[in-house]
């Protein structure tokens, strides 16, 4: 089997098995056998319903028939081209998303073909880890890069393995917040030839903003291609860039308002954290955003209901490096990590706990209790909930072993409860403005429930089972045993508790792919995309 035709398999299999978890697919079953049709098309695989209810395709299982004979199977860029219509959408989102599942398909063929073996990338340093994993989980079109050229990929891409260069900027008219950075403007190479050199030309002309090109630092994309870390110095401040690429369902530029607020906010966490016997015991790290800029375009922003997208051009977060943290025998990974394979199948995961010595059970028990307390106390006792999806948490581990979790982006993925908690009562006024209302308890409980259990866990239990013959079910009760155990040391949070219910026996069901292909598509609006809410999903913390 080629390199071309394994990926092609391989994002098909993602395509049905996460569309028909978002119930926008509905195959029929015979027992093993699982068949769907698109029009005169006819895909044929086998699938295995998991814990959390979605069915993981084969991907060598697939076939398709044509008028009932053989063919030879699609690229998935014609399985969307077929099958979206019938699904009811539209002519333009379904050339959109032809053409980000083509850029998907490309780099992960390219992934595929230079990928390194798992028991290679255990000791990688983990900003060159970034370059070896394979994008959002859940999101099919996960590497879609709208804007992003060929060339652009093999220069900015993570997967590319290049230093990005980091142009700086004399602004006269930035708005800065936070700690003193030196007082320049970073700006990503292609954010400055696709959109400040022209928007901002006037500013340009007129001296309020001079290029002073590119200065010190050997500067890798993480897999969200807009923050940069130094490799050569890693204890240095990361940046976070404004890019006018849409990837995974947003332009991923930077709100204004939350980018002013963050240096804010991370101190107010900040505080919580080191004001928290609780916290400080876990050991938790909050990766500070310490400092912002943003840049206004008078224009746009005179644009009633503007897009969002044309108000977010110019800014920056520095963001602590996790390297300033850790001691001499630990070091950090993304959770993403946890959830890669390499091109032989063998799992990220896999390889560190055969080297950590513990049994699987052991080493599963360490990762719950070090990663679901922290979560849960923040917002049980501070009504504050972060997104902890894979991008968003890193593990500390110590001779492989998880010992600490570490949380960041706090502009983009952090929120708070709209009840009139008293430890919510001290937050700044920007910092409460920027996070705008707040949103209702049983939606903010759906931040940890979707970014952790559904956007992580739903894999990686897949990969204990799969990999290592550590049953879901079992993964699962490890887990529930370690939200009880953090229930029963705080009894005085119980009203918290029912309030914020991770124990309801059953959630709803957040859908990413419906958003783009049913409600969004591709049009501009003046806010970002929400998930939609379709279905439910049994909690498997319930206990």
């Amino acid at each position: 089997m080629t390199v071309w035709e394994r990926a092609n398999r391989e994002l098909i299999a993602k395509l049905l098995t996460e569309l028909e978890f978002e119930e926008l697919l509905a195959p029929d079953v015979d027992g093993d056998a699982w068949t769907l049709v698109l029009g005169d098309l006819t895909l044929h695989y086998t699938a295995r319903r998991r814990s959390m209810g979605h069915a993981r395709v084969d991907p060598s299982s697939l076939r398709a028939t044509q008028n009932g004979a053989d063919i030879e199977l699609p690229d998935a860029d014609m399985i969307v081209a077929i099958g979206a219509p019938a699904l009811g959408v539209d002519p333009s989102t379904t050339a959109g998303l032809i053409g980000e599942i083509a850029s998907t398909l490309v780099s992960d063929a390219h992934q595929l073909e230079r990928g390194a073996p798992a028991a290679e990338l255990i000791d990688l340093d983990p900003l060159e880890l970034e370059g070896e994993l394979r994008g959002h989980p859940w999101i099919v079109a996960s590497k879609g890069r709208v804007g992003f050229g060929a060339s652009d990929l093999r220069h900015y891409a993570p997967e590319a393995h290049r230093p990005v260069p980091v142009y700086w900027l004399d602004v006269a008219d930035a708005d800065w917040r936070g700690q003193d950075v030196g007082r320049l403007v970073p700006v990503h190479p292609w954010q400055w030839d696709h959109r400040i050199q022209q928007l901002y030309a006037g500013d340009i002309a007129r001296g309020r903003m001079r290029f002073l090109g590119e200065r010190e630092g050997r500067w890798l994309p993480q897999q969200s291609i807009r923050t940069l870390g130094d490799a050569d110095h890693p204890d240095r401040h990361h940046l976070k860039l404004a890019l006018s690429i849409l990837n995974t369902s947003v332009w991923r530029g930077l709100p204004r308002d939350r980018t002013l607020a963050a240096p804010r906010l991370s101190a107010w966490l900040r505080e919580r954290t080191l004001n928290d016997a609780f916290l400080r015991e876990t050991g938790v790290i909050l990766l500070g955003e310490v400092a912002s800029v943003s840049v206004a375009h008078p224009a746009f922003e005179a644009v009633d209901g503007v897009p969002y997208q044309h108000t977010e051009l110019l800014g920056a977060i520095w963001r602590e490096s996790v390297e300033a943290y850790l001691g001499p025998d630990e070091r950090a990974i993304s959770l993403a990590a946890l959830l890669h394979r390499d091109p032989a199948g063998v799992s990220f995961v896999e390889a560190l706990i055969e080297r950590s010595g513990l049994a699987v059970e052991d080493w599963v028990a360490r990762l719950h209790e070090v990663t679901l307390p922290p979560l849960l106390h923040m917002l049980y006792r501070y009504g504050a909930a972060f997104s902890p999806h894979a991008q968003n948490c890193m593990l500390v581990l110590r001779d492989d072993v998880p010992t600490r979790l570490v949380v960041k982006d706090f502009v983009d993925d952090m929120m708070v409860s709209s009840d009139p908690l008293p430890e919510l009562a001290d937050m700044p006024d920007d910092v409460r403005a920027a996070l705008g209302d707040g949103v209702e308890a049983a939606i903010l409980v759906q931040w940890i429930q979707g970014g952790l259990l559904v956007c992580v866990h739903r894999y990686l239990a897949e990969i204990m089972e799969d990999q290592l013959g550590f049953p879901e079910a079992s993964f699962w009760a490890l887990g529930e045993r370690a939200v009880a155990r953090y229930q029963s040391r705080f009894p005085e949070l119980e009203d918290r508790f029912a309030l914020f219910d991770m124990e309801a026996p059953a959630f709803v069901k957040l859908c990413l792919n419906r958003v783009r292909m049913l409600e969004r598509g591709y049009k501009d609006a003046a806010e970002r995309p929400v998930a939609a809410a379709v279905g439910w999903i049994t909690n498997p913390l319930a206990p």
